[in-house]
């Protein structure tokens, strides 16, 4: 490993999608960037941070604020990033990086990416499948979910995610 690489499994995970996005130009501009909005009379709307991600954000200012989910993890509830104001870029969380995508996990152990169930309502690319998106997104998703997956904590987070998004399939 050199000096300049991530040393964490949540680290690679961050930088395989720190520069690519679904698509080649500004997904944003087809929805008017539904995903960074929050739904007047909606619950709070947000980003779950992964384990450790919550660091990253202690201090930085009044674009964003965290939250208490509704999910827990190991006994305590997941951080939720609320984004207040546009967020700079580089400081999105891992959730939103790899959005309208989720590497889900199976029992086995078995790690597909696939849309995420919960962009369904509100991001248009869902509807032209993986094929609608940049293939080098789907790639670097896939590979930050086999990242994550070399950590144990990352790796049972993801399960519980699966879990988690599982239900939404029943709703």
């Amino acid at each position: 490993m050199t000096m300049n690489e991530p040393r964490t499994a949540l680290e690679r995970a961050r930088s395989l999608l720190e520069s690519t996005t679904p698509l080649k130009a500004d997904c944003g501009r087809l929805c008017g960037a539904l995903c960074c909005k929050e739904e007047e009379g909606e619950e709070v709307a947000g980003m779950l941070l992964f384990p450790g991600e919550e660091a990253y954000y202690a201090h930085q200012g009044t674009w964003m604020e965290l939250l208490d989910s509704a999910l827990e993890f190991r006994g305590k509830p997941v951080p939720l990033l609320v984004c207040k104001l546009p967020c700079p870029r580089r400081l999105r969380p891992l959730s939103c990086r790899i959005f309208p995508l989720f590497p889900y996990l199976d029992k086995d152990g078995v790690l597909s990416v696939e849309m995420d169930v919960r962009a369904r309502p509100l991001c248009p690319l869902c509807e032209h499948g993986l094929r609608g998106l940049d293939p080098a997104f789907v790639q670097a998703v896939q590979a930050a979910g086999q990242a994550l997956c070399e950590d144990e904590t990352q790796r049972q987070f993801l399960r519980l995610l699966t879990e988690h998004l599982e239900e939404y399939l029943w709703l």
